[in-house]
């Protein structure tokens, strides 16, 4: 079952994703799959977010910036980090609402040396206005092997 759900869960953000030629249909950015960002979160996270209007999470607070993925890194994000939640929301952010000066992509971290492609941290109060689309992602799928989920995630063209 977890494949499966990893695997719709792929399947539906790369629809969304390719469903736009730009980020932005006012310019003449090509799209690629690592101009749209995401945050997950589980239940209680949304909840905290929702009352109070700032995504943050415990890790988020101590590592001092706000953890992001691409599309091609949540498959990966969400085996590694989501595998205990039975549901979790995932983010779109809205990056026209964003100072994009306060996203750099660094080395993932904490980092064991198994992900090599640069992930998104954002170095700023991130809110729930910022957030152009919300999905509620449940379990049930057959877990992918790392090594599988790693070959996408870690290849030269991300």
């Amino acid at each position: 079952m977890r494949i499966k759900t990893l695997l719709l869960i792929n399947l539906l953000i790369s629809s969304i994703l390719l469903a736009y030629e730009t980020e932005d249909p006012g310019t003449n950015e090509e799209f690629s799959m690592t101009n749209k960002v995401y945050k997950v979160l589980r239940a209680k996270e949304w909840e905290a977010a929702s009352d109070t209007g700032k995504i943050i999470t415990d890790l988020d607070n101590g590592d001092g910036f706000i953890h992001l993925s691409t599309a091609v890194q949540l498959a990966t994000t969400l085996s590694f980090y989501f595998q205990d939640s039975d549901a979790v929301f995932l983010l779109q952010l809205d990056l026209g609402k964003i100072d994009n000066d306060k996203i750099l992509f660094e080395e993932p971290y904490p980092n064991e040396g198994k992900r090599k492609s640069a992930f998104p941290h954002l170095y700023s109060e991130l809110r729930t206005d910022q957030i152009a689309n919300i999905w509620t992602l449940e379990r049930g799928a057959f877990n992918l092997p790392e090594e599988v989920l790693l070959q996408t995630e870690n290849s030269p063209t991300n």
